[in-house]
C-alpha cells in the first residue's frame, strides 16, 4: 500500500510534522531577545560590594565580617542585588573524608609531632579551586617548614559548597617542599606556589663562607640571632620531613637527600580527574624566596615576586608555549631593572630587564644533586669596616652586604642557585621590600605588585650601604600596591604606585588603635583580578586591628571595604572559581588570634582579646563568600 501514496502527499505531512516541531521551538524558547542563548544573556557591566564598617567593639574585633550584599549591574541597563554572608567551608584539623586538613606529615605521610602531639598547621595560604572533568579540587598549601599542600575535593549540592574528602599531595620525589605562600591558577588548571624560604641562604651552609653557621642539628636551632637562626630552623623542618640523618655541616649542609638548595622556588601542582595529582618543582624560575608566580595570557611569560629586604623581580619566559602540566620546563630567566623617575606618592620607574640565563629544570635539578657549594659558584668575602670589598664585587642582597667574584664557568649555577647574587653582580635592581602579591588585569594589560612596606631597602641608601642605589622613596608602614605596564610580549616596561597607605601620627584619629588609618590599606599582600575593574586588595598587617580585604575599583580610583577578619588573623587563599550558578570567592584566616596589633606609638591595646583566645578562636579557616552568582566570574 505504500506504493500508492503519493510524493505530493509524502511532501506535505513533512512540513506539516516540520511546522509542529518549529512551534514547540519557539514556544519553549521564544523568538526574541529574551532567548535562553549564551549570546543574548545580559552580560556583567560592574559590581559592587557593600561596604564594611571598621570594628567598633570587641565583639566585631574577634569575628569575621563580610559584605551584607553584591550589586551587579548589567549592559542592559538592568541590575540585581545579592544578599552574602560568610561560609565556613573548613576549619584546620577537621576531618574530611580520608584525611585530616592541615596535619603535617612526613615523606612518608606519616604526622609530624610537635610538643608530643600531632602538628596542625594555623597557616593555610594559597587556595586554587579547579575543575577537572567533572570534579572540582582545592589545592591549599599551609605556610609551614616543612611545606605540606592538600587536595580537597569539593562540590555543590542544592547550593551548599562543601568539602568532601582530603588528602596531602605526595611531594616526596622533589624532596617536600617549604614555606608555601601564596599561589594563582594556570589557564590549564594547575596551581602554583612560590617557596618562600626567607633563610635557606647559602651562605651560611658553606664552612668557606664569612657567614657559616653552626647549626646543632637537634630541631634548637643556635642561639645567633636573625636570618642565621631561621637558617637552622629551616634545616631542622626539612630534616624533620626527610628523615635524613646524614646532613654534613662540613659539605655545606649538603645530606643523602637535603640540599639548601633544593628548596625557593615556584611549585606546581595539577589535580586530576581521578583524585591524584601531576606535581614539579621549577628551577628555572630561580632560587630566591617567592611569594608566587603567576603566568600570562601567551603561556610563557611568568612573573615571580621575591619577598623580604634587598629583594629582586623576576621573569621567566619558556622557550615554548605552556598549555598543559609540564614538569620541565625551559626558557630564559630575567632580572628587573628600574630607574625611578619621580619619587612622589610611592614612586614612579621605568623597567627593563637583565638576562640572566637559559636552561631547563632537569639541568638545574642535576646541578643540585651534585651537592654544589657557593664557594663552588663564587669567592665570597665580607667588606670590611668601611664597607670597602678587598677583593670582588660589593652587592647587597637578603639583608647582606657581601663581596662576591663569580668563577669562571659557573654563570649557569649562579643565575639559577645564586639567582638574586647573580643579578647583583649583573646590576639587576635588588632592592624591593617585602615585595608579595601578584595578579594580572587583562582589562588593561598590567600586572598588580603588591610591596608590603616602603621601608629599608627601598629608602635612599638604605644604612649609607646599597652599592646601586636604583630606589630612593620615602619611607611609608604602611606599603602600596604597584601597577607594571606590560607591552604586547607581557614584558613590564613602567611601573609606579597605584594604591598607597597612610600612615597615622600619634595624635591622628585612630592612632591610639590603629598605625595605618583604617580607611586606607596596611601592609598589602595577597591580590586578586577578579574583572569588571575590581582589584582585591588583602592585607597581612599588624598596623590594623583587624586584617582587611578591599576592592579598588580600577576605573573609579574608590576602595571598598568587603572583609574584616577576627584580631590576629591574615587574610590568605583569596581565589574565585564558578561551580554550575554558584560564584565562589575563597577567603582564609590564617593564625587568628597571633598577630598583636599596634597603634601608631607603637603600643599593643588590644592585647587582651589575643591573650582570651579560645582554642576555637585559634583556628584557622578556609571559607568563602556565600551568595554570588556565578556569571561575575566567568
Amino acid at each position: 500500500m505504500l506504493k500508492n501514496i503519493s510524493k505530493e502527499f509524502i511532501v506535505r505531512i513533512t512540513l506539516i510534522s516540520l511546522s509542529a516541531v518549529i512551534a514547540v521551538s519557539l514556544a519553549v524558547n521564544g523568538c526574541n531577545s529574551d532567548s535562553n542563548s549564551i549570546d543574548d544573556l545580559a552580560k556583567v557591566s560592574s559590581i559592587t560590594f557593600a561596604p564594611v564598617a571598621i570594628s567598633s567593639n570587641d565583639a566585631e574585633k574577634t569575628v569575621m565580617r563580610v559584605s551584607s550584599s553584591l550589586t551587579v549591574a548589567y549592559d542592559d541597563e538592568t541590575s540585581k542585588t545579592y544578599d552574602l554572608s560568610y561560609k565556613v567551608l573548613a576549619k584546620m584539623g577537621n576531618t574530611i573524608g580520608s584525611s585530616k586538613l592541615g596535619l603535617m606529615t612526613d615523606i612518608n605521610d606519616d604526622a609530624i609531632l610537635k610538643g608530643g602531639e600531632v602538628d596542625i598547621s594555623d597557616g593555610p595560604d594559597g587556595n586554587s579551586l579547579i575543575t577537572v572533568g567533572s570534579k572540582h579540587y582545592l589545592i591549599t598549601h599551609m605556610e609551614e617548614r616543612p611545606g605540606v599542600l592538600y587536595n580537597t575535593e569539593v562540590t555543590v549540592e542544592n547550593g551548599v559548597f562543601k568539602a568532601v574528602d582530603t588528602k596531602p599531595v605526595d611531594l616526596s620525589a622533589m624532596g617536600g617542599t617549604i614555606i608555601n605562600c601564596a599561589s594563582s591558577k594556570t589557564a590549564y588548571g594547575s596551581h602554583l606556589g612560590g617557596e618562600e624560604d626567607y633563610s635557606l641562604n647559602s651562605i651560611f651552609a658553606d664552612k668557606n663562607s664569612p657567614f657559616y653557621v653552626d647549626c646543632a642539628l637537634d630541631g634548637t636551632g643556635n642561639t645567633v640571632a636573625g636570618l642565621a637562626d631561621y637558617f637552622c630552623s629551616y634545616v631542622d623542618g626539612m630534616q624533620k620531613y626527610l628523615g635524613d640523618q646524614n646532613i654534613d655541616k662540613n659539605n655545606a649542609y649538603n645530606g643523602d637527600t637535603f640540599s639548601p638548595y633544593n628548596y625557593g622556588y615556584i611549585v606546581e601542582v595539577q589535580p586530576q580527574e581521578d583524585g591524584s595529582t601531576k606535581s614539579a618543582k621549577h628551577y628555572v624560575t630561580g632560587k630566591y624566596t617567592p611569594e608566587l608566580a603567576t603566568m600570562m595570557p601567551d603561556g610563557k611569560t611568568v612573573y615571580m615576586s621575591d619577598d623580604g629586604t634587598a629583594k629582586g623581580l623576576w621573569k621567566f619566559v619558556s622557550d615554548e608555549k605552556i598549555t598543559d602540566f609540564k614538569a620541565d620546563w625551559e626558557g630564559t630567566l630575567y632580572a628587573a631593572k628600574v630607574v625611578q623617575t619621580s619619587a612622589k606618592n610611592g614612586g614612579v620607574f621605568d623597567v627593563s630587564w637583565i638576562q640572566l640565563g637559559h636552561a631547563k629544570d632537569s639541568e638545574i635539578e642535576a646541578i643540585i644533586k651534585s651537592k654544589m657549594k657557593i664557594t663552588d659558584i663564587f669567592e665570597i668575602t665580607k667588606p670590611d669596616e668601611n664597607g670597602t670589598c678587598a677583593t670582588g664585587t660589593k652587592i647587597y642582597e637578603d639583608s647582606t652586604l657581601e663581596c662576591l667574584t663569580l668563577k669562571t664557568g659557573q654563570e649557569k649555577a649562579a643565575a639559577f642557585l645564586e639567582t638574586r647574587k647573580y643579578a647583583a653582580l649583573k646590576g639587576a635592581t635588588i632592592e624591593f621590600r617585602k615585595e608579595e602579591g601578584l595578579t594580572y588585569d587583562a582589562d588593561k594589560n598590567v600586572l598588580y605588585i603588591s610591596m608590603s612596606e616602603i621601608k629599608k631597602s627601598m629608602e635612599d641608601n638604605y644604612k649609607g650601604q646599597e652599592p646601586i642605589n636604583d630606589i630612593r622613596l620615602e619611607t611609608n608602614v604602611c606599603g602600596a600596591v604597584y601597577e607594571l605596564v606590560l607591552d604586547n610580549d607581557y614584558s613590564g616596561t613602567a611601573l609606579k604606585a597605584l594604591v598607597v597607605g597612610q600612615p597615622l601620627d600619634a595624635n591622628d584619629t585612630y592612632a591610639d588603635e590603629w598605625t595605618c588609618h583604617p580607611d586606607g590599606i596596611a601592609n598589602p599582600d595577597n591580590i586578586t583580578y577578579i574583572g569588571h575593574n575590581t582589584l582585591l586588595i588583602s592585607e597581612d598587617t599588624t598596623k590594623h586591628v583587624n586584617n582587611m580585604t578591599w576592592a579598588y575599583n580600577t576605573q573609579t580610583k574608590s576602595m571598598t571595604r568587603i572583609a574584616s577578619l577576627p584580631i590576629g588573623g591574615e587574610v590568605t587563599g583569596v581565589d574565585t572559581a564558578a561551580i554550575d550558578d554558584k560564584g565562589i570567592l575563597l577567603i582564609n584566616v590564617q593564625h587568628p588570634f597571633k598577630d598583636n596589633p599596634k597603634a601608631a606609638d607603637g603600643s599593643k591595646p588590644n592585647s587582651a582579646l589575643i591573650e582570651a583566645a579560645t582554642d576555637e578562636q585559634l583556628k584557622a579557616t578556609i571559607g568563602y563568600f556565600d551568595g554570588l552568582p556565578a556569571d561575575i566570574f566567568r
